[in-house]
C-alpha cells in the first residue's frame, strides 16, 4: 500500500492499485452524490447552478468508469502474484464469475442509471436512485463487509454508510455554486433546505461508520495497536474536523447570508474547499483500509 511504501520497503504496484482503487471511489461516490442533489434539489437550482451539478455528474460518472476498468488488470496481479498475470486473459474470465466480477457489474448498472439523474422529471429521479443503491451495494461487496462473520447485516449497513457518505462528499462541489448567487438570502435558503436533509444523511453516516469501524478494527481501547486501527483512528480525526467545518458553515456562514452579508458566499465557498479536501483525505484512507487485509489487522 502507499503507506507502506512511504514508512519504508513496500510494493510499488500495490501502492499503485490503492490509488487507482481511491480513485474509484471518489469517482463513484462523487457520482452518486451530485445525481442525488439534482434528485433532492433540483427545483432549487437555477439553471445555471443544475448544469454545473450535470457537469460535476458526468466528470465523476467518467473517472468512476476509467477507474474502475483500470482496477482488473491490478486484480489479476493480485490473483495470480506475478506482475505478468495482468496479461493472462483467461483469468479475466475467471474474474468475471468471481465476487469480484459481482460487484463490478452491478456497478456498471447502477453507474448506467446514474445518468437519468441530468432527466429533471420523476421518473429520473426515480431510475437514478436505484441506481445510487446499486453502485453503493457494490462497492459495500467490493470491501472487506462480505468477509465478516454477520455478513449480511454489515454488506446492508455499509450500503447505507456509503450512500450518506456519497450524498455529503458528491454535494460538496455543486453547492459551491450556489453560494455564487447575487442574492445571499436566495442562496441562504437553498443551503437550508440542504442543510435539512444532510443533517439526516450525517446521521446514518456516523452510525453505521462507528459499527463499521468497531466490527473491523476491534474494540476502541484496541485500535492503536495495529496499523489498521490507527488508519482508522486518522480518518476519524478528518472526519471530526469536517464535522467542525459543516457547523460553521450552517450557523455562521449561512446565518451572515440570511442578513444579506454578500462576503458570506465566499466564505462559505472557501469552507465547502477545505472540506473537499478533507474529504479527499478520508477516501484515501478508505482505500488504504479496502486492500489492507483483515485478518492480519491486529
Amino acid at each position: 500500500m502507499i503507506l507502506e511504501l512511504l514508512l519504508g520497503p513496500g510494493d510499488p504496484l500495490r501502492a499503485l492499485g490503492v490509488a487507482v482503487r481511491w480513485l474509484a471511489l471518489v469517482g463513484a461516490l462523487g457520482a452518486c452524490g451530485t445525481a442525488l442533489f439534482l434528485v433532492f434539489l433540483s427545483e432549487h437550482l437555477t439553471t445555471d447552478e443544475a448544469r454545473a451539478a450535470r457537469r460535476w455528474l458526468i466528470l465523476f460518472w467518467l473517472l468512476a468508469v476509467l477507474a474502475s476498468a483500470a482496477l482488473w488488470p491490478f486484480r489479476a496481479i493480485e490473483l495470480s502474484g506475478i506482475r505478468d498475470g495482468a496479461a493472462r486473459w483467461p483469468l479475466y474470465g475467471e474474474m468475471l464469475r468471481s465476487a469480484f466480477g459481482d460487484a463490478a457489474l452491478i456497478k456498471a448498472a447502477g453507474l448506467v442509471l446514474l445518468l437519468f439523474s441530468r432527466v429533471r422529471t420523476t421518473w429520473g429521479a426515480g431510475i437514478a436512485t436505484a441506481g445510487v443503491a446499486l453502485v453503493v451495494l457494490a462497492l459495500a461487496l467490493s470491501g472487506h463487509a462480505p468477509a465478516l462473520r454477520q455478513r449480511q447485516e454489515a454488506v446492508a449497513l455499509m450500503a447505507v454508510h456509503l450512500a450518506a457518505v456519497a450524498f455529503w462528499f458528491g454535494c460538496l462541489f455543486p453547492l459551491r455554486n450556489i453560494a455564487l448567487r447575487r442574492d445571499p438570502r436566495s442562496a441562504a435558503e437553498t443551503l437550508l433546505v440542504w442543510s435539512r436533509q444532510a443533517m439526516i444523511f450525517a446521521v446514518l453516516a456516523l452510525a453505521t461508520g462507528v459499527w463499521a469501524a468497531f466490527a473491523m478494527a476491534g474494540p476502541p481501547l484496541r485500535l492503536h495497536q495495529s496499523g489498521y486501527g490507527v488508519v482508522v483512528i486518522a480518518k476519524s480525526a478528518l472526519v471530526a474536523v469536517m464535522l467542525l467545518g459543516a457547523f460553521a458553515c450552517r450557523f455562521r456562514h449561512v446565518r451572515l447570508m440570511q442578513r444579506g452579508d454578500v462576503l458570506a458566499g465566499d466564505a462559505f465557498r472557501r469552507s465547502c474547499g477545505r472540506q473537499i479536501l478533507l474529504a479527499l483525505l478520508v477516501l484515501y484512507l478508505s482505500a488504504e483500509l479496502g486492500a489492507a487485509d483483515l485478518t492480519a489487522r491486529n
